[in-house]
């Protein structure tokens, strides 16, 4: 019998999906809401991996009275974070060898995918993970801890996953109070939201390195289902809601989801949904959204003027459209199925820039785009770097508004068309890795300056920001949601506390500012 369980998140970054501080992924509340629905009095403890660190010996002594532990992580989409630091295997298979009792059950992508570890590698393979671990949840987590719950570890399946969200929508809402248990709640913890599942472009396959295909066809929550999640976690003291855990939260409520590769998007599905988050959580500081594939907007753009319009309307300012263009070499798009060839990448960004670019409450634009690039990518030459060097440079030239430019090296990830072609790819690498640094110092010195100097010039005042961390004698803040801007303060300011700064220069990843009142 299950009594007591321990949840050890390594933190997770996926293509839909963030679950490194200030945010909080889906897979704790999933799995804490499976257990709590069969059996509300297990004692379920939640642990970042941040706090492991910071106290491993409080750690172990809970860990090793506990009858099961899940460890939660892998980063498939690597990135760089101000809030925390994301475990690797390693790290996690030297904790997991100091603890000898209870049942080890990893969850996640990892399970899935293999371990991430960052741009440019390999994932640890599952066959390497299954040598640390007791079991390996393949499906869906809310499925397996019911069934552990309810037949014991035997009969539990970890290959089951959902056909639709009923049991899923009732474990977010009894998962949702974990939530207080993590180290950013009540300060500017983030809660991921997920509104469907899986890639509308699985009919053709997808992108050639990508994981959210491999669902297979979408299945969707119903509007009603996320309301009612939000209105739990706001009950339990969540204010920054981000609908970040979908491939194109613009398609989310379609009607051709499923039958076609880019579906129609439903404004109206939209506006219900928005409506009724902002109708049950009305002290919402921040609701942000994520991913928007540029190719829905291409192939539907008064559908698409409209369902951005709608999250304008109800949202907060600040907010970021992500761009998965990844290349604008034509070569690279048509190698690897990217979701958009370059000239109507940019039609996309000049859409939201359309609507976006209008300043809200707390200094920022409304919505911008935001361009994900990724390199290592089947079809890619030395010009590749020239080519999506020019069109960065077309699109500032055209006065258009660009939140930020990620640039990534492809992480090879277990069961994605990639890790069949894994020698292609890590030759590439290898050959392109001077090219690479090469041309992202380029881009940074000479591009992202002059994006950010357009959405924040010197002068501008910002609100509500948390001052996060310490840094020598700077104070760095942010305000919670989507990439925020990264606000370097010259004086030191308590932790957490909420300011706002007239900024006064502009760097390329970041601004330095005045604090104001503080």
């Amino acid at each position: 019998m299950i009594r007591k369980t321990i949840i050890l998140d390594l933190y997770t970054d996926e293509p839909a999906g963030l679950g490194v501080p200030p945010y909080i992924n889906t897979w704790p509340r999933l799995v804490a809401g499976a257990i709590w629905m069969e059996n509300k009095e297990v004692d379920i403890r939640y642990y970042t991996i941040d706090e492991v660190r910071r106290d491993m010996g409080s750690f172990i002594r809970h860990a090793e009275a506990s009858d099961i532990l899940v460890v939660i992580g892998s980063v498939e989409v690597p990135g760089k974070y101000i809030g925390g630091r994301p475990g690797t295997i390693d790290e996690a298979e030297r904790i997991l060898m100091l603890i000898t009792r209870p049942l080890k059950i990893l969850v996640g992508p990892a399970a899935r995918y293999g371990f991430g570890s960052g741009g440019g590698a390999i994932a640890s393979s599952r066959n390497t993970l299954a040598k640390i671990f007791d079991e390996m949840i393949v499906g869906d987590p809310e499925i397996f801890f019911s069934e552990l719950m309810r037949y014991g570890f035997e009969k539990a399946d970890p290959r089951k996953t959902r056909i639709n969200y009923e049991l899923a929508d009732k474990a977010f809402v009894k998962g949702a109070k974990i939530i207080m248990m993590h180290p950013n709640h009540g300060k500017n913890l983030v809660v991921e939201i997920e509104t469907y599942r899986g890639c509308p472009r699985y009919i053709s396959g997808g992108c050639s390195f990508c994981i959210e295909p491999r669902w297979g066809k979408p299945i969707q929550r119903s509007p009603r289902s996320i309301i009612e999640e939000v209105e739990a976690l706001y009950r339990y003291g969540a204010r920054h809601i981000r609908l970040g855990r979908q491939p194109d939260i613009l398609v989310y409520g379609s009607k051709e989801i499923g039958d076609k590769e880019f579906p129609k998007p439903n404004p109206e599905i939209l506006e219900k949904l928005f409506y009724g988050i902002r109708n049950v959580a009305p002290g919402l500081r921040i609701l942000h959204i994520d991913n928007v594939n540029p190719g829905t907007i291409v192939h539907h753009p008064r559908e698409s003027l409209e369902a951005l319009k709608t999250i304008i309307n109800y949202h907060s300012p600040g907010d970021v459209a992500a761009l998965g263009i990844e290349s604008f070499d034509e070569k690279v798009v048509k190698t690897n199925n990217l979701k958009v060839y370059p000239d109507d990448a940019v039609k996309a960004i000049e859409i939201i820039n359309r609507v976006g670019r209008i300043r809200g409450w707390n200094g920022l634009p409304h919505l911008l785009p935001g361009i994900n690039l990724l390199y290592g990518l089947p079809g890619e030459t030395k010009e590749t770097y020239r080519i999506n060097y020019d069109y960065l440079k077309t699109i500032y030239d055209k006065n258009l508004l660009v939140r930020r430019i990620n640039i990534r090296q492809v992480t090879i990830l277990e069961n994605t068309p990639l890790w069949l072609r894994m020698d292609m790819v890590k030759n590439i690498l290898r050959r392109h890795k001077g090219l690479f640094k090469t041309y992202r110092h380029r881009i940074m010195s000479e591009l992202d300056r002059k994006f950010l100097e357009k959405i924040v010039p010197p002068g501008t005042i910002l609100d509500y920001l948390y001052v996060e961390k310490h840094i020598r004698n700077l104070s760095i803040a942010r305000m919670p949601g989507s990439y925020p801007i990264t606000v370097k303060i010259p004086y030191i300011i308590a932790l957490w506390k909420i300011i706002s700064a007239r900024i006064r220069s502009i760097a390329a990843k970041s601004v330095t500012g005045d604090p104001i009142g503080a």
